[in-house]
Parts: structure tokens; C-alpha cells; sequence
């Protein structure tokens, strides 16, 4: 349920519960420095191949860049049609990981 918009207002005036016995997680945009720091110490973690540690720097810029691009664009899909589309910091740690899994089975 999106905690934007006149229906969450609706259902927290008919169901009070909503309110009184659940938590309502609420997050905000990461910094891109703050979002690099993570890329960076994420990325150092890998075993590299010697010799490739340059990528390092490389795949944290892209990722900064991938999520920034990616608010970006959620936030045109909803001025153009009114849909929300939600980027958190989960969905960027997933990106991460992602990305190192697909190394790793790349790799094998």
C-alpha cells in the first residue's frame, strides 16, 4: 500500500489498527557521496583478479549512476503519469549484490 494519496488516508480513517499496530518504514534518498562510499567498500570486498583492481572505482561511479538515473526517471513516470515507482537504499544494496552475483556466476 503506498503511503501517498487520499486512499492511505481513507484506510487509516477506517481501519485504525493500520496505524496503532504497525510500523510504517519511511526512507530517504541517499547523498551520491554516501552512495559511492558504499559502492566503493562493496566493490573492495571482491576478490579481484591482480591486475583489475582499477574496476573498482569504475563500478561504483556506474552504480551511482544507475541509481541516480533510475530516481530520476521514477520521479518523470510520476509527473507524466502519476504512478509512484520507489527507489530505496535496499534496491541500490541489491543492485550491489546483484551485480557481484552475476560476476561470480560469470566467473564460474
Amino acid at each position: 500500500m503506498s503511503p501517498v494519496g487520499s486512499s492511505f488516508r481513507t484506510r487509516c480513517r477506517m481501519f485504525p489498527s493500520l496505524v496503532n499496530c504497525c510500523t510504517l518504514d519511511w526512507f530517504s534518498e541517499w547523498p551520491s557521496e554516501a552512495l559511492l562510499s558504499v559502492a566503493n567498500t562493496s566493490f573492495e570486498k571482491y576478490p579481484w583478479p591482480k591486475g583489475q583492481e582499477f574496476m573498482v572505482e569504475a563500478l561504483a561511479h556506474m552504480s551511482v549512476e544507475i541509481h541516480m538515473s533510475v530516481s530520476a526517471k521514477a520521479k518523470q513516470l510520476l509527473s507524466e503519469l502519476r504512478r509512484y515507482y520507489y527507489t530505496t537504499p535496499t534496491s541500490y544494496l541489491e543492485l550491489i549484490n546483484l551485480y557481484l552475483m552475476m560476476l561470480n556466476d560469470k566467473k564460474k
